[in-house]
């Protein structure tokens, strides 16, 4: 007897349902992994070039807005108010007097993510880690210290007590091109472009003030905005000796040491670290208040900059 049509085809049908055999889905997952393995690297250099290029917009907002400020005060902004628990600095600043439209703009996208809060513990590595209790500082650049001290209007007694060495900033508006206005950085200054955690160093090798510049693209290298307002990545070659140009790439004077700091001097005048204005906000009748944060901190004066 013949069998059934509708018997005929449900076999058929389940005939035709045949599945991977083990060697066969191992084939298909091996030129998955393959793929993968080719594609990843270029996708993923793609993007982290892609985050560098965002990095160095933000540094090109940013200097439109240091040049706008001292266009008006003749001064740059502060690094910071020295403030605790709560740190404000020079970014808050230019957002509070509208020379940025938002915080934003303080953000590297491989710098650390931002929370708008600078209540806990520095991550470790950074300057401060070593105290618990210290805050940290959550914005991706470091403005220049001699630039952002505004040496240039150095008098006698601007210096802590029993320090007298003069600190002014002479030729300031000299090499622009060179001078390092603000970069990436893990604090909230940029006293030289020393490298020396890249080689297995803390961040306080060799002194303090050392490794505030954060190498933290591709290279290594780092962002760097320039006094005359360009934009330009420079790679930290920890092979050579000379790991960094500093007749090219300087914050102070050209050809200074790579770890140039407060304890150096040139042509009778030492590094430029002392502002005309102390920390806390007392302004000596020299630096506007509109440039310093701890006169914002001091007389509760913040809007809410960091929730822009």
């Amino acid at each position: 007897m013949a069998a059934h049509p509708q018997k005929r085809v449900a076999q058929g049908a389940a005939g035709g349902r045949r599945g991977f055999s083990l060697p066969e889905l191992l084939v298909v997952i091996g030129v998955i992994l393959l793929l993968l393995a080719i594609l990843s690297p270029p996708v993923l250099l793609a993007r982290r070039q892609a985050m560098a290029a965002r990095c160095a917009g933000n540094l090109q907002q940013i200097g439109v807005a240091l040049e706008s400020l001292f266009n008006d005060y003749e001064y740059y902004p502060l690094w910071d108010d020295g403030g605790y628990p709560v740190r404000y600095t020079w970014i808050d600043v230019l957002v509070q007097d509208r020379r940025l439209s938002t915080c934003k703009s303080g953000y590297c996208p491989e710098g650390p993510p931002p929370s708008n809060s600078l209540t806990g513990p520095p991550p470790p590595g950074t300057p401060g880690s070593e105290n618990p209790y210290r805050p940290s500082v959550e914005y991706s650049y470091g403005i220049g210290v001699p630039l952002s001290a505004g040496g240039w209007n150095w008098r006698p007694g601007f210096g802590p007590p029993g320090d007298d060495r003069p600190r002014r900033f002479e030729g300031h508006q000299r090499n622009p091109s060179q001078r390092v206005l603000a970069a990436d950085s893990n604090w909230t200054a940029i006293y030289n472009v020393s490298g020396y955690a890249l080689l297995g160093h803390d961040w306080s090798y060799p002194t303090q003030y050392d490794n505030t510049v954060q190498w933290r693209h591709r290279g290594p290298s780092a962002n760097f905005l320039y006094q005359d307002g360009h934009v330009a990545r420079v790679v930290y070659r920890a092979d050579q000796a000379e790991p960094v140009n500093t007749v090219q790439t300087c914050v102070w004077y050209p050809g200074e040491p790579v770890n140039v700091g407060p304890e150096h001097e040139y042509r009778g005048n030492w590094y430029p670290d002392v502002p005309p204005v102390n920390l806390t906000g007392d302004l000596n009748g020299v630096m506007p208040p509109e440039v310093i944060p701890a006169y914002y901190t001091r007389n509760l004066l913040w809007t809410d900059v960091r929730g822009q």
